[in-house]
């Protein structure tokens, strides 16, 4: 299994950027193969070609027998789209849970080396008015979200926490940001941790998720990043399926 994040502890502390754009710069490659796992898994339900000669259609003129090929009623191929609509849904998207599953399991071997960083620049994709109106809907994440952190006054004072993991975030999140901050802090101490809510104890949330240098869920990350990219993209790649064959 390759590593896309340097083991390195100064290379680390040089640039969380040079983490990302390494495992960016293998996401073709690992697309790729998660298309040819997926193709391998989809062809055992492929008709022979023979089954065309015994076909009642009349003037079929389809000559690349692919998957996305477009087949009309009652053709095997079409029974082959079918039946593949119902294996991505069924036992492969369970096999995937259960590939996630064992590497958010792997996580249990990391503990937590309390360096604070993300009480102190928590991020969300939702302002503090969005998240708490998501909370009173019942949304459990966003009510323990708010339920621990409050928003920076504005986004100086957050950059100034943690001005590498920021510009990081500043770089490679597309959308737009807001920054948070956990006021149960007594230096790098949670005074309510016995209490915690899940958001705490579950940190971090997916093997995906930006972390910054001082984070030891890295080494998982490092650990799982090749499991996790393919998972992902094979995740993306059943939406286009599902997309195309429905």
């Amino acid at each position: 299994m390759d590593n896309f994040f340097s083991t390195n502890t100064s290379q680390e502390n040089n640039s969380l950027n040079s983490q990302y754009d390494n495992l960016k710069d293998n996401y073709e490659k690992i697309f790729i193969e998660a298309a040819e796992s997926i193709r391998r898994e989809i062809n055992q339900f492929k008709p022979d070609d023979s089954v065309c000669k015994k076909c009642t259609v009349k003037d079929c003129k389809i000559e690349k027998k692919d998957i996305f090929s477009p087949y009309p009623m009652n053709c095997e191929y079409r029974d082959w789209q079918l039946k593949t609509l119902t294996f991505l849904a069924g036992d492969y998207k369970q096999k995937l849970k259960a590939a996630y599953k064992s590497i958010m399991d792997k996580k249990n071997e990391y503990t937590c080396s309390r360096c604070a960083a993300c009480c102190k620049l928590a991020v969300s994709e939702y302002s503090y008015t969005q998240l708490k109106q998501r909370a009173m809907r019942g949304d459990k994440f966003a009510s323990d979200f708010v339920s621990v952190f409050v928003p920076y006054e504005n986004e100086e004072d957050a950059k100034k926490v943690n001005p590498e993991y920021f510009e990081m975030l500043n770089e490679l999140v597309e959308d737009k940001t807001y920054y948070y901050y956990c006021p149960k802090l007594d230096g790098n101490v949670c005074t309510i941790y016995e209490n915690r809510p899940n958001i705490c104890r579950e940190y971090p949330h997916n093997p995906l998720k930006l972390l910054p240098a001082s984070c030891s869920f890295n080494a998982w990350k490092n650990e799982v990043a090749h499991q996790a990219m393919l998972l992902k993209a094979k995740v993306d790649i059943i939406e286009f399926y599902k997309e195309k064959l429905q």
